[in-house]
């Protein structure tokens, strides 16, 4: 059997079994992050805001990422065979992706801003400072991965950018640079200059407390709580996001590096299925991101089991009244 053949049957097994799981076990969890996200816990505090359009974005991204290798199972796939969605849905994943990605950078820098001893930059972490951001961001990558749906196409029974290798090559460097590398950084530096900050706030608060009252104390350690499982969450987001991101950075790159070099077809393979690899470690981290908070956090676990109860209690009154109606 010839090396293309047998990373097609692995890459077909892999589709089959973890793509399914990511897209029921990715879109649950990602739908209980926005209902969790909105309750009263959250809806106050700012970097909830970017949690949920990061969900959202997710499940918009799983579906339309997902589905499609899904139905290519049973010789269902519209990505090969029809252009316009070939054109749409390189387009819908890559806004959402980047939608995603910059969402989360911004909570990093809005979880650094809450922590900063200025007044001003503090004012950024803010509901309606962050409902404002979320619109810009939306606003600027449904526009700019336009050139997207002008140069994919359908060639040989595959989707991508063919016959153009500036295209190609431009798209290769836009999604390494505004998809991978920037949101990195700025991840990367927010959370350390947050981690400083909160030691020196530490400190500060240690010595304000002292000097307040017994009620004035309890709001303060309550804010404190919730601001630390807030940074607890978008830590171990940040930590599994780059596990996941890099694979992908350095596949782009690689891409980009040897566009001109002619290849053999085994090597065509192989650069094939690792670029597959990539992409699936990012589904897998959208579909993650539920299951993380919940380890992480014991505020958003108490919420979860809050919300839980309340629709327990709910369905129990539904029997109990359709009960109580029919022995009248």
């Amino acid at each position: 059997m010839a090396l293309s053949d047998t990373l097609n049957l692995i890459q077909q097994e892999i589709i089959r079994y973890a793509y399914s799981l990511c897209l029921i076990f990715g879109i649950t969890g990602c739908s209980l992050n926005i209902l969790l996200l909105s309750r009263q816990q959250f809806r106050t505090v700012s970097c909830s805001i970017y949690f949920r359009t990061a969900s959202v974005a997710m499940i918009i991204d799983l579906c339309f990422g997902t589905i499609p290798y899904i139905c290519s199972l049973i010789n269902i796939d519209p990505t090969t065979t029809l252009v316009w969605f070939c054109k749409m849905r390189i387009y819908i994943l890559q806004s959402n992706a980047m939608i995603s990605r910059w969402s989360l950078a911004i909570a990093c820098f809005d979880r650094y801003a809450l922590s900063s001893v200025s007044v001003h930059v503090r004012n950024f972490a803010r509901v309606h400072i962050a409902h404002r951001i979320i619109a810009i961001i939306i606003c600027i990558w449904l526009i700019l991965p336009i050139h997207a749906p002008v140069f994919f196409n359908i060639t040989m029974g595959r989707c991508g950018i063919y016959n153009n290798r500036v295209a190609s090559f431009y798209h290769t460097i836009f999604t390494t640079l505004f998809g991978c590398i920037l949101p990195v950084l700025i991840m990367i530096v927010c959370a350390i200059l947050l981690y400083y900050n909160l030691i020196l706030k530490q400190r500060r608060r240690l010595i304000f407390i002292y000097q307040q009252t017994k009620n004035r104390n309890e709001i303060l350690r309550g804010q404190q709580k919730r601001d630390q499982q807030m940074f607890l969450m978008l830590l171990i987001q940040i930590f599994v996001y780059l596990i996941c991101i890099v694979p992908l950075m350095i596949t782009y790159l690689y891409i980009a590096i040897t566009i001109e070099t002619n290849k053999s077809a085994d090597r065509i393979a192989i650069e094939k299925f690792t670029a597959f690899i990539a992409e699936s470690l990012l589904y897998f981290f959208c579909a993650s991101s539920f299951y993380l908070y919940t380890m992480v956090s014991k505020l958003f676990r108490n919420e979860l089991k809050r919300l839980l109860y309340l629709v327990f209690m709910r369905n129990k009154k539904k029997e109990y009244s359709s009960y109580s109606s029919n022995s009248k």
